[in-house]
């Protein structure tokens, strides 16, 4: 029963991952906060689903991760590499996928981060919880090149608004000090 209780786990780690991919999921206009209330919820009744739906959203979008840098590769750097780096998945024939559908594809996966550190109930751990998320802002931020010596890095604006949709309402309510205007 435990190999096939941590296989069910991963099952639906898996697929609440591949369903935020789908180019139909729609994060940031909110679609994803019946989703992530029930897995919050699994999560505070199986606290191993946390580890496994950790592990399937860093391995396809890297940026969820805020500890890892935001540069660009040195100039003359591999555009491969950078392109991998960000995430972006290749097809059958090792052709990168599109910028718009990768970005599609990771503001949903942003969102859905967002929705779940933001659900209820408010004590959850899953990624974090609502001290989680404020966290991850912080560190996201703290990330950013400092203005005006560097431009931003091309992802910073639909990451911050997929994540602020998400968690942002919350933020600004279990946090209103970090949250003011400076």
């Amino acid at each position: 029963m435990t190999m096939g209780k941590k296989y069910l786990l991963d099952l639906l780690a898996s697929n609440l991952i591949v369903r935020v991919q789908a180019g139909t999921f729609n994060g940031v206009r909110g679609d994803g906060f019946p989703l992530a209330g029930m897995i919050a919820y699994v999560s505070t009744q199986c606290e191993e689903i946390g580890p496994l739906l950790e592990a399937h959203l860093y391995s396809v979008c890297p940026t969820a991760i805020p500890t890892m840098s935001l540069e660009s590769p040195a100039d003359g750097g591999d555009e491969d590499e950078m392109m991998e780096s960000l995430g972006m998945i290749r097809d059958k024939d090792g052709v990168f996928e599109s910028f718009d559908k990768f970005l599609n594809r990771t503001e949903g996966l942003i969102s859905i981060m967002a929705d779940i550190m933001s659900s209820t109930p408010s004590d959850h751990k899953l990624l974090g919880g609502h001290e989680g998320a404020m966290i991850w802002l912080e560190r996201f931020l703290d990330l950013l090149p400092e203005a005006p010596t560097k431009p931003l890095p091309l992802l910073t604006a639909p990451v911050l608004v997929a994540f602020l949709t998400g968690a942002g309402h919350m933020l600004a309510n279990k946090f209103p000090n970090k949250m003011k205007p400076a």
